[in-house]
């Protein structure tokens, strides 16, 4: 009777700690979000827009998630009074998330759970998590990485740090006689799971390289620039006050902030698809590279030269977008563009949990100007030029906010979908300029 108190008694103080855990976890939710934006009762709706509700909409600049007019719809967020005022333009729409803030909740309620030290890929990292894991991997692979501690300063004087991979390079990859291959992601920053896939993708390239025939070959073959977190001022800035902030940190005056980072490019800036309202989320700024981010961003890639390849991630909606983001025009190696999309979008769906993304050229979604991808296409070396952004998961179950129990799952397929990207580039480099117009 004594041992069946004592299970007895050590069950109980068992459930209380568990208790007092969960107490806990949520009085610091509790506290912490506080002071952060909510949005209860607000809904993600995926809209079906005449033109005309289109043109009514856009003057009210509401929070699209995911643009796909191209092909008949947008995802919004709405809040109730924005939701009756599509009831009332006769909108077509399909409810995708009921309440966007418990979602958050959800996300807070992991995040918290998981302060722990696990596995980097357990949980969504901090932009100082961020940094301390670049560095601890350079120190793991001295011989092959260089770790950049900032290849520039934002607005908010936080750095922007990189890795390089090179097998034979030493410190200074813009004198390496090589080819190389440019990443970035994180520009928009409410978007987490892009940093989160350029590290995993980043990780495991490293980690295999020497065992994985496939991977020893593209790291052998090329050197690489991963920038995962181009945008460090507003990824903060989502954790710690409004989790669905896309742009930077600019204050524009008047209590307005931000310029969209991915529509600040020099390519055909200033174009359709970018607004010049300070407080639109597609705001361009006040010219191309005048935030320090995208300067930084261009700078290195000037810096580094020959580059046969570059991608910049993204998400939501799984897509493989290829230029232009301006035009319906085909860039002159477009056979080429389409074939290596169809490629990492087969080399994705191949797998046991393969998820389908669409391959597809950026116009064919929407149109947009002053994008990194397209910038990156125009200075790449005219005998590879391949420039793509990739919309990671989900396709609008969860759109941004998307459970770190995804992280893994989505780093696998973006892993092989880049082993063949660095692959086809491989291999079409010895046929330069042999490419079909269309």
């Amino acid at each position: 009777s004594t041992q069946s108190t004592g299970a007895k008694g050590y069950t109980q103080m068992n459930t209380s700690a568990s208790l007092l855990t969960i107490l806990l976890v949520l009085a610091i939710i509790s506290i912490t979000t506080s002071t952060k934006t909510r949005y209860d009762h607000h809904k993600v709706v995926r809209a079906y827009l005449t033109k005309d509700q289109q043109r009514v909409l856009e003057t009210f600049e509401l929070d699209v998630w995911s643009d796909n007019l191209a092909i008949g719809f947008n995802d919004i967020r709405v809040s109730p009074d924005q939701l009756n005022l599509l009831d009332k333009l006769n909108v077509t729409y399909q409810v995708m998330i009921p309440n966007v803030q418990n979602l958050i909740d959800e996300e807070e309620l992991s995040l918290a759970s998981k302060k722990a030290p696990g596995d980097f890929f357990d949980t969504y990292q901090r932009y100082s998590a961020i940094v301390a894991y670049l560095q601890q991997l350079s120190e793991s692979y001295p011989q092959i990485t260089t770790f950049i501690p900032t290849i520039g300063t934002t607005i908010e004087n936080r750095n922007i740090p990189a890795l390089l991979i090179s097998v034979e390079l030493g410190k200074n990859i813009s004198k390496a006689d090589k080819n190389t291959i440019f990443i970035s992601g994180g520009q928009h920053a409410r978007e987490w799971i892009a940093p989160a896939t350029v590290l995993y993708i980043l990780t495991e390239l490293l980690s295999q390289y020497g065992t994985d025939p496939a991977i020893t070959a593209i790291i052998n073959e090329f050197n690489y620039v991963f920038v995962p977190l181009v945008n460090p001022d507003g990824y903060e800035f989502t954790f710690t006050t409004t989790r669905l902030w896309r742009k930077n940190r600019r204050n524009n005056g008047g209590g307005v902030y931000g310029v969209d980072l991915n529509r600040n490019w020099d390519y055909k800036w200033g174009g359709d698809g970018s607004s010049a309202s300070p407080s639109s989320d597609t705001y361009r700024g006040t010219g191309p590279f005048s935030e320090p981010e995208t300067k930084a961003l261009s700078n290195l890639f000037l810096k580094t030269g020959s580059i046969v390849g570059a991608i910049d991630y993204h998400s939501y909606s799984q897509l493989i977008l290829s230029p232009w983001g301006d035009t319906n025009k085909n860039p002159p190696n477009i056979a080429n563009l389409a074939e290596l999309g169809n490629i990492i979008r087969s080399a994705i769906l191949n797998l046991p949990d393969g998820v389908p993304y669409t391959s597809q050229k950026f116009i064919d979604l929407y149109v947009a100007t002053g994008v990194a991808s397209d910038w990156y296409f125009t200075q790449t070396v005219e005998y590879s030029q391949y420039a793509y952004t990739i919309e990671l998961r989900d396709t609008g179950r969860y759109g941004f906010i998307l459970p770190s129990s995804e992280i893994v799952p989505t780093g696998k397929e973006n892993l092989v979908g880049f082993i063949e990207f660095a692959s086809y580039i491989k291999r079409k480099l010895p046929s330069q300029n042999n490419f079909e117009v269309i």
